[in-house]
Order: structure tokens, then C-alpha cells, then sequence
């Protein structure tokens, strides 16, 4: 396992600081971006996708078999965004704009880079979810609900909320809920779209949010 305890671009990290970082914390893709700019199906159509990107290494387990070969590896311009307090604070107020700006839906995908850090911070999302009926988010995880509290509270925050919290198992093909790399996953397992060519973008497929039970994704 590489020495890496945090991004190979240490350049990119950014501080959550207001004053340092002035900028909206959530993003919404540009266009022709792979994650899409809005839900144009299924349960979520209609609403507009924002993402977060945190600091891959630094927020996830040790255990991540995707450890040396993240593909955060192949992404320096983005900014990796401090975890902790502020972070959390910022995020808070944010989901709240977006919200009643946009009633119509707020999917935001967690998280590009980086993962779940804390209870506490799964805790924060959890709260968001029964604020707002009209957010929902997905993304990946490599905490194992079986030996991490951190994974145990993710698994709870998705049987309350459903699809709403549409957190995959990330390389655990033995999960029912699952997200594999290519090189472990099982027959089973429906091959990521996008990366396919089969659809132009996350927002167009909604696949990750559907009740398959095992994608598998390519290399990359």
C-alpha cells in the first residue's frame, strides 16, 4: 500500500473557511460533465444535481481496496475540500438554500473524492433528509457496516431514508447493495452505463438510485 495518508495533490486541498474559500461548497456540474446537471428520470426526474468532492485518503477507511489506484489520482484541478466543523456548518446552510430555491428536487452526489469521515457527519445528512423531502442524495462507500460505526450509521441512514440515500457498498460484491470495481465483480452485476456509451450521463440513467443490486464500473 502507497505511503499516501491524503491526496497526491496536496495543492488542491482547500479550506472551508469562508473567508478563504468563498466559493459554493456544492457544485453544479457544467455541462457535458459525466455526473449530468439534472435527474431526466425515474423517481428524482426533475431534479438538479450538485456534487461535493472532499479529500480521498483522508476521509476513508485504510481498508479502501481502491487505496493506491484511486481515481482521485488522475484528478488535479479538483478542489478537495477540508472535512470537519466548518465543512459541515457551510454544507448545512447550503442544502438548506437549495432547497427552497429549488422545490422541485436537489440530488447531490457524495462524494466525488473523499468519503463518509464521522458519525456525526452521516448524522448531519441524516437530519437534512428528514427536513427536506425533496433532497436525496448518492455516492459510494468503502466503511464496512459489519466492523466500522461509521459504515453501521450509513446503513442505518439508508434504510431509514431508502433511495433517498442511495449509499452503495463500494467493492463488496457480497453486499446487497453494491458498486464493484471490474475486477471482483460478480456475473450478476449490470456494467455502469455512462461509462458504456450507453447513456450521456449519471442524471440520464438514475441506474445507482434503482433498486439493482449490483453495478459493476470500469476501470478508471
Amino acid at each position: 500500500m502507497t505511503d499516501l495518508k491524503g491526496t497526491k495533490y496536496p495543492k488542491a486541498r482547500r479550506s472551508t473557511d469562508r473567508s478563504a474559500y468563498p466559493y459554493q461548497l456544492l457544485k453544479h456540474p457544467k455541462p457535458n460533465n459525466k455526473i449530468g446537471r439534472k435527474v431526466t428520470r425515474g423517481e428524482f426526474k426533475g431534479y438538479r444535481i450538485y456534487s461535493l468532492t472532499l479529500e480521498e485518503r483522508a476521509t476513508c477507511p485504510a481498508s479502501c481496496l481502491r487505496w493506491d489506484d484511486c481515481y482521485g489520482n488522475n484528478m488535479p484541478f479538483a478542489h478537495r475540500l477540508k472535512h470537519g466543523l466548518e465543512l459541515e456548518a457551510r454544507l448545512v446552510g447550503e442544502v438548506f438554500e437549495l432547497c427552497y430555491r429549488y422545490p422541485q428536487g436537489v440530488m447531490i452526489r457524495l462524494h466525488v473524492l473523499g468519503d463518509f469521515y464521522s458519525e456525526p457527519y452521516v448524522h448531519i445528512w441524516d437530519m437534512l433528509l428528514d427536513r427536506f423531502p425533496n433532497l436525496a442524495v448518492w455516492g459510494y462507500t468503502h466503511r464496512d457496516p459489519n466492523t466500522d460505526p461509521i459504515g453501521a450509521a450509513i446503513l442505518e441512514t439508508r434504510e431509514r431514508h431508502g433511495m433517498r440515500f442511495a449509499i452503495r457498498q463500494s467493492d463488496n460484491p457480497f453486499c446487497h447493495f453494491s458498486a464493484d470495481h471490474e475486477s471482483i465483480a460478480g456475473g450478476a452485476s449490470i456494467t455502469c452505463p455512462e461509462q458504456e456509451g450507453k447513456t450521456e450521463n449519471c442524471g440520464t440513467c438514475a441506474l445507482c438510485w434503482s433498486d439493482v443490486p449490483h453495478i459493476r464500473f470500469l476501470h478508471h
